[in-house]
């Protein structure tokens, strides 16, 4: 607890001193001695943690013109006095061995003793809609990429991916994303929400990006002689073939829909571990779940497309050398995503870049990204805003904000 602390008096009207209004005064205090000892409570508002030891009046007075300066305030309160406020109050926090009435009037029940639940509950929360929200940039990148890209296929080339193979793309991707409830997610640090414009413009460019490089993976392999000249693959040039063999060309269409399938389904999967992370998708860990059922899939459709020739299904086997080369074009394909990715953040918040350099806590050893030392961190942050001066730069100052956490037990 710092050390500006002042009489509940002072909360008065008629004792406040004139050189300092009342509500300036709840704002750089630390604290107030109360005038009815034994309730305690602690006010938490984004600027400043203010302790009050006062009576029922009082505690709903603070709350009151905390509110009226546009403060978020929240309190925690144990005692029938604390109802008032705990209901006055935007969050309101009824602690371990709380009165009934205390519960009654508070937005959150802590079922554990001391306050670090607190922050444990808003990283958990956090973490969940970090995962909501990778899902939902994933989910819109997708629809985009296949509709748009087997749309120009058909548009300039009259070609017809079979309807089965969407079916195998769909059930193998599927399985892959369910274990993105599971997978390991860096909290924001800063409250989050729906930000519509951002995810949507995400998932937009990202899509029309995957879907613009299939249709020229396409054109190279169906238009030139490209990937045989570099890589001394067989040859699925149009111009090398008797195209009105009916024969011919439904050969060389099976075999172009097993490549276009291993394209579309590689790299559409790989999307996830871009769209997962805040920072570059090879400096955050996934989940364990995750890399499996990716790899898992990955190798299924490299089989599918490598040796499986299915009538049925509209598909003719391409080889080894074929899916290989598949792989190093969605290779390089993925390189770009990330740097797009941060295009259109900056383009919308401008703030991505910094992203990219101050958040690196995930391949570091450390467990949890580093939570250990963030809550450090928080705890010296705590200290200097109580007076006691660390000499270190407080968190998120980045932002133009400070985000005040308590860490009280």
């Amino acid at each position: 607890m710092g050390t500006n602390m002042y009489p509940s008096s002072s909360l008065l009207s008629d004792n406040h001193t004139e050189t300092i209004s009342i509500d300036e005064l709840i704002e750089n205090a630390d604290g107030f001695a109360g005038v009815f000892p034994g309730n305690y409570t602690t006010f938490v508002t984004i600027s400043p943690a203010v302790s009050d030891t006062s009576g029922l009046e009082h505690k709903y007075e603070i709350v009151k013109r905390l509110q009226s300066r546009k403060h978020i305030c929240g309190m925690t309160g144990d005692g029938v006095n604390d109802a008032p406020a705990l209901k006055k109050a935007d969050i309101g926090i009824a602690v371990d061995d709380a009165t009934d009435a205390a519960r009654s009037a508070s937005d959150i029940v802590l079922t554990e003793p001391g306050l670090s639940v607190i922050v444990s509950a808003v990283l958990t929360s956090r973490a969940i809609f970090q995962r909501m929200k990778n899902y939902t940039i994933y989910a819109v990148s997708i629809t985009i990429r296949i509709v748009m890209c087997f749309m120009l296929l058909c548009v300039f080339w009259e070609f017809d991916f079979p309807p089965f193979m969407v079916l195998v793309i769909a059930i193998l991707n599927d399985g892959t994303i369910m274990t993105i409830s599971k997978d390991r997610v860096k909290p924001s640090p800063t409250p989050d929400c729906w930000k519509l414009k951002e995810i949507f413009a995400t998932g937009v460019v990202l899509g029309a990006y995957l879907a613009i490089m299939t249709v020229v993976f396409f054109w190279a392999a169906y238009e030139t002689n490209f990937f045989p000249n570099i890589f001394d693959v067989r040859n699925f040039n149009q111009h090398h073939f008797n195209m009105r063999d009916k024969a011919v060309a439904a050969n060389l269409n099976e075999q172009m829909a097993s490549a276009v399938y291993l394209q579309v389904s590689t790299i559409s999967q790989a999307l996830i571990f871009v769209t997962r992370s805040r920072s570059w998708s090879f400096v955050e860990r996934p989940g364990f779940l995750l890399v499996i059922a990716f790899l898992i899939a990955q190798l299924v459709a490299s089989v599918i497309a490598a040796v499986a020739t299915w009538p049925f299904a509209g598909i003719r086997s391409i080889g080894w050398g074929w899916t290989g080369v598949i792989w190093v074009f969605n290779i390089v394909t993925y390189m770009l995503l990330d740097p797009i990715k941060f295009l259109v953040r900056y383009a919308l918040s401008g703030k991505s870049w910094n992203r990219i350099v101050e958040q690196r806590t995930a391949l570091n050893g450390k467990n949890n990204f580093g939570k250990d030392e963030r809550m450090a961190a928080w705890a010296t942050e705590t200290r200097t805003q109580h007076g006691l001066e660390t000499g270190q730069k407080p968190m998120y100052e980045r932002n133009g904000a400070t985000e005040l956490s308590s860490l009280a037990d």
